[in-house]
């Protein structure tokens, strides 16, 4: 075995809740008394940090750095983590904010999966089951200094847990971006190209050169050196980061510049914080000089006419927006700004609500190659054949600046991802609360080889054996789907309601890979709920984190022909409320026709605080709610519009939950009814503001109906858009039809006030003017922070109520793309239900979809090949038997994938009872 001494400082900043895991770290405060995270200068509780100085909330920060990693990686060795505050490098307008890294490397220790590769502490403890060195695994520092005169003065470190931090920077983030490093997101090899210990890191076997067409480790040294400043060739060769990368990021901002041979070409940029981002349609125009009299910096009133033309101005002397606004003012299209240093072009800061022009920083050198050379034109917007951050065969881009900066090159994603990524050196003010593609790089290098199965919560909130409301009476079928490639044990534990769950009933079962089961009436056929009835959460503990849990909720009509009823997925660590992530559900409503139930579950056993409020479709507060939580409990809030306070006739109601408490977990949804049937859709929460990546700006509701169906069904869709911004948001909707290139659809453009929700009844007759026709709606907003859903609904054979389900629109996170397969469980075909599939075109290329259906133990009944137009929709009725299995066939798993590179598919599932039309969704 090999060891190596090592504090790797690697500088500089997000967060998702993923399957838990079995590490355990463990914060070790190593500053002196009265320092770092013992300060004892008094402080004010904020964002969900209730820490009460300022040493308990930077160590309350840091301990939820370390409860999230800990849900994250799998070890069961103990990862301790040393942190301090001392005073690091700053100037006025910079500073690094945090170092970290591995304090000890090892090679060809017990277990090493790569002999002859060095692999951080943390890891090789990982892999080897047990300590290799004594001490914390990582060590870090971070800079005590920072708003203080002299270090990047007024600029703080934030100490909430919910990443409103405004102006100042994010302890959080940076916590977790230096414990990334410290897991072993970093090269130890010396900027001459030497590795530490003559052996390449695991992480070095990773970096490709694709002008050498190698990976390092099998480089010289010089080669090494001469990689390291190969701007814009030097990538990362995992599959798991690049996967994740090509469904993640969006198309590549692009400066094309064209005029005579010696300034043509497309220039590297770096972008701005304020005014929009490079985008189509592109911004064209002759480049200009902007003069202020005789100066080209823009710092004052700009004289030169301007009018159509993008103007080129002169870093320095005042700030980035000043020029930008000033060149606006003169009439200028957009701006490039080109540096008076040479150095790496990097991300301008700054804020400007009224700069409505596209702004680009490029080179001293680049800058001078176009004032040397005009005329020329600027083409200002983005490559749709490029990804940014990445290249043309889809491999993620490291830092590779030349010259070569010690401490950020390589050890960090280029800057130039869109949107940003957590591991670039720097850290911008709109990084979203997002792992992004960390996470899948250290799949790559080895955290999850050896371990079969990740331990997994997951929480049902809500099932029943029992009475409701009108004669109702709800029974809950449970369907797992073990999708991993190693059977599966899990405890299910019903927990019961109004109640410390802990102490309740649970039952332990094993799932074959592949396999699923369906537990009918769970509740009594796993835990004896008898015919007095009960209701309750159930949690499932798993040895795995590749179970699909959903469950079915039904009641049979007075005419005891067919059922009513309603899909709820099981939440995982992904779905929960927690500190960092509150959840909006919406289109609640309250009057003659329907009502809403909502529930909130623990699924921690420790006793939780949960808010609730209520919000108009104005954004106005109705009321508020607080409930305190013992261990395990959920409890459901019936008629939760009007137990908020709002009136009776109340619709489109929003409810924000959101909980206090530190290391909280809560599931939750609602659940609208409708008076007369007891018909029952699913509302899930979506992630309060602006916490989406920006390219989830498009969103695509993958089917909208109005018009007839099977059995005398006549579907009509409600749409409701919620604007969780500060900022209006303006809304383009796109009809696209079905079986058919969507990109001529018809489009209406509505507008959002920022808090405020619409919504529109009947959106294809009311807005496209449809008389009878389906099909998807595409959804593209100047905002991250719309949610949108839909209910579709049908009146019963006898007018009275409605059969009907809710169907959010879906994202990128949720496509289906070359990478990433999506699971659709517990679909059926038999005398009670049948399934139809979905299956919709998010981009504007032709894509293709293989459909596969698999049976309850895991064979394949058959596949089906789809090419999607541009744009196209298209509806697989009877889905299960159209793919090959009998007529009476239950818990099957369709499997939809596609091999198209570019591919973005919306996916989902509708089962539906043959009776009474009434429509359960089921989600990829």
């Amino acid at each position: 075995m090999k060891r190596i001494p090592l504090f790797r400082l690697v500088a500089l900043c997000c967060l998702v809740s993923l399957p838990l895991a079995a590490a355990n770290l463990v914060i070790v405060a190593t500053d002196a008394p009265g320092q770092g995270l013992n300060d004892p200068t008094p402080a004010t509780p904020v964002g969900g940090n209730t820490g009460t100085t300022l040493g308990a909330q930077r160590l309350i920060v840091f301990q939820e750095a370390a409860r999230i990693w800990g849900g994250l990686v799998p070890s069961n060795v103990t990862i301790q983590v040393a942190v301090s505050f001392v005073p690091l490098t700053c100037t006025t307008t910079s500073a690094v904010l945090g170092r970290a890294g591995a304090t000890q490397i090892f090679a060809d220790f017990p277990n090493a999966p790569v002999a002859g590769t060095f692999y951080a502490q943390s890891l090789a403890d990982k892999f080897k089951g047990s300590e290799l060195g004594t001490g914390p695994a990582i060590t870090g520092t971070f800079n005590s200094m920072l708003g203080s005169t002299g270090c990047f003065d007024g600029i703080f470190f934030y100490l909430g847990l919910d990443n409103n931090h405004g102006e100042d920077i994010n302890l959080l983030s940076v916590a977790l971006h230096e414990i990334g490093h410290g897991l072993g997101f970093a090269s130890y090899t010396s900027q001459a190209g030497s590795f530490s210990g003559g052996e390449p890191g695991i992480f070095d076997r990773f970096i490709y050169d694709a002008t050498q067409a190698k990976t390092w480790d099998q480089m010289t040294g010089t080669q090494r050196a001469t990689s390291a400043v190969n701007t814009g060739n030097l990538m990362w060769n995992g599959p798991s980061a690049n996967a994740f990368g090509a469904s993640y990021l969006g198309k590549r901002p692009r400066l094309l510049v064209t005029g005579d041979a010696a300034v043509s070409g497309v220039y590297t940029t770096g972008s701005a914080q304020f005014g929009p981002p490079l985008q189509s349609p592109n911004v064209i125009g002759p480049i200009a000089v902007a003069l202020s009299g005789s100066a080209t910096d823009a710092c004052s009133a700009v004289t030169s006419n301007l009018t159509g033309q993008v103007a080129l101005v002169d870093r320095g002397n005042c700030t980035f927006v000043l020029k930008a606004k000033n060149a606006q003012i003169a009439g200028a299209i957009g701006v490039i700004i080109a540096d008076n240093t040479a150095e790496p072009v990097f991300a301008m800061a700054g804020t400007d609500p009224t700069i409505t022009i596209p702004t680009v920083l490029v080179s001293q050198a680049d800058g001078a190659t176009m004032r040397a050379n005009l005329p020329a034109t600027a083409d200002l917007g983005v490559d749709a054949t490029q990804v940014a951050g990445a290249d043309a065969s889809g491999r993620l881009l490291l830092y590779a600046p030349n010259p070569y900066v010690p401490a950020s090159s390589i050890s960090h994603w280029d800057t130039s991802a869109v949107p940003s990524l957590l591991m670039e050196p720097f850290i911008p003010s709109d990084l979203p609360l997002t792992l992004d593609a960390l996470l899948p790089a250290l799949r790559d290098i080895g955290w999850f080889l050896g371990s079969q199965t990740i331990p997994t919560t997951y929480v049902l909130p809500s099932s029943a054996h029992s009475t409701g409301l009108n004669g109702a009476f709800y029974t809950t079928d449970l369907t797992i789907t073990n999708t991993g490639t190693f059977d599966s044990t899990f405890t299910l534990k019903f927990l019961g309601h109004d109640q410390d769950g802990t102490s309740g009933a649970q039952v332990t079962k094993t799932l074959a890979a592949g396999h699923t089961v369906t537990y009918t009436d769970v509740l009594g056929s796993l835990f004896g709920v008898g015919p007095a009835g009960g209701y309750g959460a159930i949690r499932i503990s798993a040895d795995s984190s590749a179970l699909k849990v959903v469950s079915q909720t039904s009641t049979p009509p007075p005419s005891g022909i067919g059922t009513f009823g309603q899909a709820v997925p099981a939440q995982g660590p992904n779905d929960f409320v927690t500190t960092a992530f509150p959840r909006a559900l919406l289109g609640l409503r309250q009057d003659a026709a329907f009502r809403t139930n909502a529930v909130v579950a623990n699924a921690t056993e420790a006793a939780a605080h949960v808010d609730l409020k209520l919000m108009s479709q104005a954004g106005t507060t109705f009321g508020t709610m607080g409930l305190d939580l013992q261990p395990l409990e959920m409890r459901q809030i019936s008629g939760v519009v009007t137990a908020l306070g709002a009136a009776s006739g109340t619709s489109d109601a929003v409810l924000v939950v959101s909980t206090p408490t530190a290391g909280a977990q809560i599931a939750t949804y609602a659940t609208v009814i409708d008076q007369s049937t007891n018909d029952p859709r699913t509302i899930l929460g979506d992630i309060l503001g602006a916490f989406a990546p920006g390219v989830s700006s498009t969103y695509l509701l993958p089917s909208s109906a109005h018009g007839s169906g099977a059995n005398g069904a006549f579907y009509t869709t409600d749409v409701t858009l919620s604007n969780q911004d500060t900022a209006d948001a303006t809304v383009t909707m796109k009809f696209l039809g079905h079986d058919q290139d969507g990109s001529t659809g018809a489009e209406v453009v509505r507008t959002v006030g920022a808090g405020q929700s619409v919504a529109f009844s009947d959106v294809l007759g009311s807005l496209f003017g449809v008389s009878s026709d389906y099909g998807a709606i595409r959804f593209s907003t100047d905002t991250t922070s719309l949610k949108v859903v839909s209910q579709t609904s049908t009146p019963t054979p006898s007018g009275i109520g409605t059969f009907g389900q809710s169907v959010p629109a879906l994202g990128p996170a949720d496509y289906v793309t070359s990478y990433t397969p999506r699971s659709l469980v517990g679909l059926r075909q038999d005398s009670s239900f049948r399934t139809n599939a979905v299956v919709a075109n998010a981009t504007d290329q032709p894509t293709h979809v293989d459909l596969t259906l698999l049976s309850s133990s895991g064979t394949a009944f058959g596949t089906m090949g789809i090419d999607l137009l541009p744009y196209e929709m298209h509806q697989v009725n009877a889905v299960v038997t159209a793919l090959g299995a009998p007529q009476g066939t239950s818990n099957a798993v369709l499997v939809v994938s596609s091999p198209t590179a570019a591919a973005r598919v919306a996916a989902y599932a509708t089962v539906i009872d043959q009776q009474t039309n009434d429509p359960r969704t089921v989600l990829p």
